[in-house]
């Protein structure tokens, strides 16, 4: 009934979107048809990635996120995580091991060892196996696990599996780093002229005039400026593969009449709940959300009935009330004394075909049964085998960090068999029982003293737009995407109607998010289709059930920009150079002598700056002008520079001291910094140079 009850609330919306399938078909061309002509997801330096490899990997390490989350399904937002680690997995993967084969590179089955159970374990054992009360690494937790891992649950053992693979790929990409890094030497002299540079300071006098100081009329900036900056500068407009799109997004919300609908609706809906004699099977059938039976304490309810269902007898009804659109009726069912919070130990004996079950469980329900007996057997003999036993036969993930004690939980958090259970058993007793999981076996360990609770039904149903509703929007979508065909019109339309255009600028194909949906890949899909050009319009999107109508501003292919695409850019940046440049001419041309001469013909103040190094960041007055450092660090003491043309400012300089860096005979602790430097930053660069010169051919966007 449930299953009819929510087809029937929602079937305005199930035949606006039959409408909106209907009308995408007769526009011709309906999903991503035409864009499925690539059977690989990518090619990683000549390596296909077909989809089905591909979607293997996903699923492995959706099953690890889940085990490692302890979660049971993951959100949208995880899975699209899982499968862009996924993909860069099996980039890594691919790229660093052509790397370690050419290098001969490898781990040893002595060295694996050494790493898994030596003196020094490798930090993800130590990780994984570190005591819980102490917080320190357990050697015979380690020991003890490793000697019984051939009798753990298929999933332990894979998960075991997993942790040796991550220490291979982590102590093989150490090696290769300092391969790489020790392959470099740091000559004496360099180290000299390094500490030179940084310990000498010098003072200095400065005058400077900032690029605001002229206006943009006084300058003039041609395209074939424009141009020979460009050329000059080509690495700067390297990019990756982006969209830039207009949007509409015509939300689908309930009208005014859909609301006083609702309103009479609820106004029925509260006179049968007040009467009906099986209150499950109504809320089941009329609730946007099942019927709940927990039982409730003060404080935990709707702050719109809390108060009244404490103070109040069986049956009576609260509501209807309006919480952020959704419409919500109360009635009290039952009121008891129950504890607050639960213990217990439990082993989940579970069976093929059991819900959550792993693949890798293949007993049947009858051999679960027959298990579940004989460890309760067991038990009753002696409890203090319970951990060993919960470790050895549990399928439960959790297992691997809790050793089957689960602790205190609140009560009505278990499932609702197994919540039962420990709360009609006494502190002490074991008991069997079946849930959805499985069989479980379990030991009631503790209970907190009883309150009062409250069991409360409450209907929920959402301030839903009706099929009218519904069609009426789509239709304004279609009409909209229907009648412009370019940008132009596009954004004639959008303010002849006063709709809210958006923009999401520099999209790349991979990306999860625009502003205003939750789940804009089909969007995005449509952006990147080969056959999309710029100006072209979307047919209408269903995005999170309201309708989008996109325009394509701007397409940006991976390599180095096209100068028309970055021309704009480009103007400030040459514009504030030829301001600098008029400055710089300006000093030239006044013939100065000194340093006050340039300060009173251009009457501009002197500075006086102290304590400079070629390696300091910025300097006062003017911030960062790596020009002007070079040339203070050319200069003689006393020797007046020319005009120095700089990011910012053109400037002017006179040295009137350097202080020599201080003798020193032994450099060592800087030797060792510059090595760490160097080794750090080969650490963190060398996989993104070895990604950047590896032909890539990425065609997810194709397919999700």
């Amino acid at each position: 009934m449930a299953i009819l009850g929510n087809i029937r609330k929602h079937s305005g919306y199930v035949v606006a979107l039959v409408g909106v399938a209907i009308g995408a078909f007769v526009i011709g061309d309906i999903g991503l048809k035409n864009m499925r002509t690539q059977t690989n997801i990518g090619n990683i330096d000549g390596e296909e990635i077909t989809y089905k490899v591909f979607e293997q990997k996903v699923e492995e390490n959706t099953v690890l996120t889940k085990q490692g989350m302890g979660k049971e399904n993951l959100t949208m937002e995880e899975t699209y995580t899982v499968r862009q680690n996924t993909w860069n997995q099996i980039v890594n993967e691919l790229i660093m091991d052509k790397q370690y084969d050419a290098l001969g590179l490898s781990i040893s089955e002595e060295e694996l060892t050494d790493l898994i159970q030596g003196p020094t374990p490798h930090r993800f054992i130590v990780q994984n196996f570190t005591n819980p009360e102490t917080q320190q690494f357990d050697r015979n937790l380690l020991l003890n696990f490793l000697q019984t891992v051939d009798q753990r649950e298929p999933a332990v053992q894979k998960q075991m599996e997993n942790l040796i693979v991550m220490i291979k790929a982590d102590r093989l990409t150490q090696k290769y780093n300092n391969l790489v890094g020790k392959g470099y030497y740091l000559p004496k002299a360099l180290l000299n002229k390094d500490f030179a540079m940084k310990n000498t300071k010098a003072n200095f006098r400065m005058v400077s005039q900032s690029f605001s100081m002229i206006g943009d009329s006084a300058v003039k900036v041609t395209d074939k400026d424009l141009k020979a900056y460009y050329d000059k500068n080509l690495n700067i407009y390297d990019q990756t593969e982006s969209r830039d799109i207009d949007y509409v997004l015509f939300e689908v919300a309930p009208s005014q009449d859909d609301r006083i609908r609702m309103a009479r609706e609820m106004d029925n809906l509260y006179k049968e709940m007040n009467s009906t004699t099986d209150l499950p099977a109504f809320i089941n059938f009329n609730s946007d959300i099942p019927y709940d039976s927990t039982f409730m304490k003060k404080g935990t309810l709707p702050v719109q009935i809390d108060s009244l269902m404490f103070a109040s007898a069986t049956g009576t009804m609260g509501g209807p009330w309006i919480d952020n659109d959704v419409y919500n009726i109360a009635r009290l069912v039952d009121r008891q004394s129950r504890p607050d919070s639960l213990k217990a130990n439990h082993i989940l004996i579970s069976f093929k075909g059991a819900y959550n079950a792993a693949e890798t469980v293949k007993r049947s329900k009858e051999q679960a049964i027959a298990l579940a007996d004989s460890l309760l057997a067991v038990l009753k003999k002696d409890k203090k085998n319970f951990t060993a036993l919960a470790i050895k036969f549990s399928n439960d993930p959790s297992v691997t960090k809790n050793n089957g004690e689960i602790g205190w939980f609140a009560e009505g958090q278990m499932v609702a068999q197994f919540n039962k259970a420990v709360l009609d058993n006494p502190v002490g007793s074991l008991v069997k029982i079946e849930t959805p999981f499985g069989f479980h076996v379990i030991e009631v360990t503790g209970k907190t003293a009883s309150i009062e609770k409250v069991r409360v039904a409450i209907l929920k149903r959402s301030i839903a737009p009706s099929n009218a509703t519904i069609q009426t929007i789509y239709a304004k979508a279609a009409t909209f995407a229907g009648q412009n065909h370019d940008l132009a019109s596009f954004d004639k339309t959008v303010t002849e109607q006063g709709l809210n255009k958006r923009t999401k600028e520099y999209i790349n194909p991979m990306d999860q998010q625009i502003p205003g949906m939750k789940t804009p890949r089909e969007v995005i899909r449509w952006a990147f289709d080969p056959k999309t050009e710029v100006g072209n319009v979307s047919e209408v999107k269903d995005v999170d059930g309201n309708f989008v109508v996109a325009v394509v501003k701007t397409i940006r292919k991976k390599g180095i920009a096209p100068f028309e695409q970055v021309k704009e850019m480009i103007q400030p940046t040459v514009l504030k150079e030829k301001k600098i440049e008029k400055l710089v001419e300006k000093m030239k041309n006044i013939n100065a002598k000194s340093i006050e001469d340039y300060s009173s013909k251009l009457q501009a103040k002197v500075d006086t700056i102290t304590d400079i190094s070629f390696f300091s960041f910025n300097v006062p007055m003017v911030g960062r002008e790596p020009a002007l450092l070079g040339t203070i660090f050319s200069l003689n003491a006393h020797e007046i520079s020319k005009p120095i043309k700089g990011a910012n400012f053109a400037m002017v300089v006179v040295v009137d001291q350097f202080s020599d860096a201080p003798a020193r005979d032994n450099l060592s602790v800087e030797k060792k910094q510059l090595e760490n430097s160097f080794n750090s930053r080969v650490s963190s660069n060398l996989f993104k140079i070895l990604e950047k010169e590896t032909p890539i051919e990425d065609n997810r966007v194709i397919f999700f």
